[in-house]
This record gives structure tokens, C-alpha cells and sequence, in this order.
């Protein structure tokens, strides 16, 4: 194997290990969601249907049944073609940006303070002066 193969396959590795780093995230973020809306609900339906138990009786069913539902959908969306190809596309173009460093985001955050409060300034000044203006035409 070649050094450039070599690299090549690491780049695609470190790539691959962005996609399924983020197909994780989403998939925690919907064990999250799910337990939480689940809960939600039950809690609703519970305080009608007073033959329900309460949330905390059920709660650990509602965990299993919240990490079981967003691991197939995190693996449904992780074997999906589509799904998958965009986000090895998305990552792929993500890794071609040129990053800011600390000193430019400062520099770029003064420059946009200076030049807002100089756009402030200019517009502050027009308002009262159309506002002198109309103040003449409508005394008159």
C-alpha cells in the first residue's frame, strides 16, 4: 500500500468517524426527546384516566421503551442510503472550510461592533432629522 492510499484511507476513517459520531448525538438527542415527551404524554392521559398508574411507576418502561425506539431509528437513519451519503457529503464539505483562528473572530467582531454603532449614528441622525421635517409640515 502506497503512502498516498495510506492517507487517503485515514482521511476516510476520520470522516467516517464524524457521520457515525453524529448519527450517535441525534440518536441520544432522540432518546432525550422521546423520554421526555412520552413522560409528557402519560403524565397527561394519567391526571384523565385515573386506571393508569403514575409516571413513576412506568418510568423505566418509558426509558427502555424511549432508548429502544431511538436506537432503531438511529440505526434505520444510519443504514438509510440517502441519509447516509448526504451526511458523508456534509462532513466531507465541512472538512474543506478554513476555520477562522481566535485573533481573526475577534478582529471581525470589533469591526462589526464599530461599523453597527457607526450605522446606528447615521440612521439615529436621519430619524431626527425627517422627524424635524415632518414636525414642520405637520404645525404648518
Amino acid at each position: 500500500m502506497s503512502e498516498q492510499d495510506s492517507s487517503k484511507q485515514a482521511k476516510t476513517l476520520g470522516l467516517l468517524r464524524w457521520v457515525q459520531t453524529t448519527f450517535m448525538v441525534v440518536a441520544v438527542f432522540l432518546f432525550w426527546l422521546l423520554d421526555k415527551t412520552v413522560a409528557l404524554i402519560w403524565r397527561l392521559v394519567a391526571d384523565t384516566w385515573t386506571t393508569l398508574p403514575e409516571v413513576d411507576t412506568v418510568s423505566i418502561y418509558i426509558t427502555i421503551f424511549s432508548a429502544a425506539a431511538a436506537a432503531a431509528l438511529g440505526r434505520y437513519l444510519y443504514v438509510n442510503q440517502k441519509i447516509n451519503r448526504l451526511s458523508h457529503e456534509v462532513i466531507a464539505e465541512l472538512v474543506k472550510v478554513s476555520w477562522p483562528t481566535r485573533e481573526e473572530v475577534s478582529v471581525s467582531t470589533v469591526v462589526v461592533i464599530i461599523t453597527s454603532i457607526i450605522a446606528s449614528i447615521i440612521l439615529g441622525t436621519f430619524d431626527a432629522i425627517w422627524s424635524t421635517i415632518t414636525d414642520l409640515i405637520y404645525k404648518v
